[in-house]
């Protein structure tokens, strides 16, 4: 489902987490990127090793920062 998924938490394990299970399921387009919006680097980095941990694999994600 196409749009803003916004979920709040002050610890960044259960927004990983809640992140993970949102993109644990099978695209309709395998080719379609997902945006995660993030604030500096080493979040990008750190995110994305955590899905990698999680899913085996991070790719075809862009993290933009939110300025």
């Amino acid at each position: 489902m196409p749009g803003l998924k916004l979920y709040a938490s002050n610890r960044l394990e259960v927004l990983v987490e809640k992140l993970a299970e949102h993109l644990r399921p099978a695209l309709p387009f395998p080719l379609e990127g997902k945006t995660i919006l993030v604030q500096s680097k080493g979040m990008e980095r750190w995110v994305s090793m955590e899905l990698a941990r999680r899913h085996g694999i991070c790719a075809n994600c862009r993290f933009p920062f939110p300025n």
